[in-house]
């Protein structure tokens, strides 16, 4: 009798590990058959933080889509970093100096020369003692005569390097611009075509129809 008890026991057992089995199976596989069912699809979404292509992903904003006022005031900013930023390298002075970056592309000659003879100086002193610049642009504004753009910024200075207890020196100024400037972009840049530029490395400013064509004052 005991031994029938047992024999049926473990054939009951044996069912229920069978069932619980099967009935596992079954709930792995409902994600599938939810989806032959209802045929559902996943759409993805990036968060676009801003327009500027460094800071997302995506197809570019071009100049059109931005907007002509805001595109001068970014090519303003990108002038006044230009003009002002200093890094602990001295090559990159150099290059700033031969005329090889940014800066000199968006100036006529005489803007670039009194650059070379009025702020160079005090950025190769910086460079060389390794301080460390940055440049902020707060507002851009049209003068009264509607001659210059009037361009307030504020430039941050680290003296000593390698030294975070060390907080920055922070002056504020205003430069006065005359600019040239029109939607669109260039057709060349330096005698290349601007495709052909921007293929072999060349800064992205340079192809939009912007030139500093006077810098009045700057405190």
């Amino acid at each position: 009798m005991k031994n029938t008890i047992r024999f049926l026991s473990g054939i009951i057992l044996l069912a229920m590990m069978c069932g619980a089995l099967i009935f596992a199976g079954f709930i792995y596989d409902t994600g599938n058959i939810f989806n032959q069912n209802t045929n559902s699809a996943k759409d993805v979404y990036f968060f676009q933080p801003d327009d500027n292509t460094a800071r997302r992903p995506g197809v570019p904003v071009t100049d059109t889509v931005l907007g002509a006022s805001k595109m001068r005031d970014r090519l303003i900013a990108k002038y006044i970093t230009e003009y002002f930023y200093v890094t602990p390298d001295i090559a990159d002075v150099t290059r700033r100096k031969e005329g090889r970056t940014a800066l000199r592309r968006m100036s006529v000659s005489d803007v670039f020369n009194a650059w070379l003879k009025n702020m160079a100086p005090e950025i190769e002193g910086l460079a060389k003692s390794h301080a460390l610049r940055t440049v902020s642009l707060l507002s851009v504004t049209a003068d009264t005569n509607e001659r210059y753009w009037v361009a307030e910024y504020e430039l941050k200075t680290w003296y000593a390097p390698n030294n975070f207890d060390v907080t920055p020196e922070i002056t504020r100024g205003t430069i006065y611009l005359g600019i040239d400037y029109a939607p669109g972009m260039r057709d060349t840049v330096g005698g290349m075509p601007v495709g052909e530029y921007l293929e072999t490395g060349g800064d992205p400013v340079a192809a939009f129809k912007f030139i500093v064509i006077d810098v009045a004052s700057y405190q």
